[in-house]
């Protein structure tokens, strides 16, 4: 076999000009001018950086970093006062004014980890708890204050109350076999299953965002526990409630009617 030059097999690029084309710079994209290329790499970074700071937010720690970044935007700001330094000045502004902007963040995945935090089959939107006194409270032996903005988590046949505000404690609880009635506006809820075709969804002329529902829970001894639901879905929000309530009492036979399952419908009604 011959091993001259002229006999090995020569390599040619399919596009000759490729040759001559310069290397791209990763500052100038398309190529464009290289201080485009840097005002886009900065912007680019900073959207990045976005939802890695709101990350950061939902930490508890969040408020010590909140409080350290207003500390040194605010030594910053008092030596480029007192120099002056005008950098120093801006720098200083700019860290008091993120510490204001840049509040704690709630979790969104809280609600589900409280849920189960207390091992709760089911997670209630309480409304705001405004009268009644809870037959078993956990706390100190104090009932809970009115008024109360509330969870209510279904734990087997126990009902929860966990406050909105607070740590996740369940402050009081209840039986839900000692509930004898659950009334929502005033009304005994029975769930009503109306089909779609008879009465299809339409959209409402006029939305009432002060409107109120009351939910009653009427126990056998003759207390009663009332929760207030505000907004333009409280009737949505008290029935939701009042039917879950209802399907496990139904459940357990609280009526007497022992092993029924529940009556669970697609849209629930009085």
């Amino acid at each position: 076999m011959s091993s001259s030059p002229s006999a090995r097999t020569q390599v040619r690029r399919a596009d000759p000009s490729l040759k001559e084309r310069p290397s791209k710079e990763s500052m100038r994209p398309f190529g464009l001018p290289r201080w485009i290329g840097v005002l886009l790499y900065g912007v680019f970074w900073i959207i990045l950086l976005v939802p890695l700071v709101r990350r950061w937010r939902r930490r508890e720690s969040w408020r010590w970093a909140r409080l350290g970044i207003a500390a040194a935007g605010a030594l910053a700001l008092g030596v480029g006062l007192a120099l002056p330094q005008p950098w120093a000045t801006g720098a200083g502004a700019a860290l008091l004014l993120a510490s204001v902007m840049l509040p704690p963040l709630a979790d969104p995945d809280h609600e589900r980890k409280l849920q189960a935090r207390h091992g709760a089959d089911y997670f209630l939107n309480g409304g705001q708890f405004v009268d009644g006194q809870w037959p078993q409270v956990e706390e100190h032996g104090e009932d809970l204050p009115v008024p109360t903005r509330l969870y209510l988590l279904l734990k087997g046949r126990e009902l929860l109350a966990v406050p909105v505000k607070g740590k996740g404690e369940a402050r009081a609880s209840l039986a839900v076999d000692d509930i004898r009635d659950i009334r929502v506006a005033g009304e005994s809820y029975r769930p009503v299953y109306v089909s779609e075709a008879k009465d299809p969804p339409r959209r409402e002329q006029q939305v009432d965002r002060s409107a109120k529902t009351l939910l009653e829970l009427v126990l056998r001894d003759g207390g009663k526990l009332r929760f207030s639901y505000t907004g333009a879905f409280s009737k949505h929000l008290a029935e939701t409630a009042a039917h879950a309530i209802y399907s496990v009492r139904r459940l357990g036979g609280a009526d007497g009617v022992g092993g029924e399952s529940p009556e669970v419908f697609h849209i629930v009604g009085r």
